[in-house]
């Protein structure tokens, strides 16, 4: 069975459809790993945790989304929307989201169903190919990295950006997220890929580009959007809120 991971795809619901196109995926003969931060900066928040929840129940045993710090975001927000992390969430896409949650009359309308599963989503999975997390992995104080397993409910998996992480982690394969591939890595809208890291988030709500992987043959899968006049340096635009 081929493992299919998906980026971060923050509200680009027609990327995502177009990346499942273009994979081929096949419901119940593939797994879909989808890495995290389905939510927050595009425009329809909505319809990808719409579309999650499709593909999980079409083939419960082998689709798998897992948290990001964005879920973890909504949810506290969500929770208490006169609080300083539903300030937090606003500010780094929450807005977008409350938006594609709007009804007719101008009310907020999340169903239950989402929120029990953004609510439920797990941090972490592991296969035979790799190990699947949004950020990274904990770190002991003697500079050991933990496996998930015995740290899940640890928010570095879903929030930490660890440059020592990056340059130095040796092991079983981990596939990431969280940190745009061009801003630390050098590839711009390109999967990042090493011996035993590959980071999957080309951040498609800044360059327009959602990326998998598969395994175990690591073949890259993107989709774009046309790319505009003036568009060109979006990527690294002072504008954009860019490490959340």
């Amino acid at each position: 069975m081929r493992t299919l991971v998906v980026g971060d795809i923050h509200g680009k619901l027609h990327l995502f459809n177009r990346l499942l196109e273009e994979m081929d995926y096949r419901a119940g003969k593939d797994r879909l790993v989808l890495i995290g931060d389905l939510v927050d900066r595009g425009e329809d928040s909505r319809g990808v945790v719409q579309r999650a929840i499709e593909l999980q129940r079409e083939a419960p045993d082998t689709v798998v989304v897992l948290r990001g710090n964005h879920e973890a975001m909504m949810v506290a927000a969500l929770a208490r929307l006169e609080s300083e992390q539903a300030e937090l969430w606003f500010y780094n896409g929450g807005v977008e989201t409350l938006q594609s949650y709007m009804s007719d009359d101008d009310s907020l309308d999340v169903p239950e169903d989402h929120l029990a599963f953004i609510e439920s989503l797990p941090t972490w999975f592991e296969d035979e190919h790799a190990i699947y997390v949004h950020a990274g992995l904990p770190e002991t104080q003697d500079g050991q990295f933990v496996h998930p397993g015995e740290d899940a409910d640890n928010p570095e998996l879903y929030w930490a950006r660890n440059r020592r992480f990056f340059a130095e982690y040796r092991g079983k394969t981990i596939v990431f997220g969280h940190t745009i591939t061009g801003m630390i890595f050098g590839e711009r809208e390109k999967v990042f890929v090493r011996d035993h890291l590959i980071g999957v988030d080309t951040g498609a709500y800044l360059t327009g580009t959602l990326s998998a992987v598969e395994l175990p043959s690591r073949r890259v899968f993107s989709v774009s959007e046309p790319v505009e006049d003036g568009d060109a340096n979006r990527l690294f635009g002072a504008k954009y809120k860019l490490w959340f």
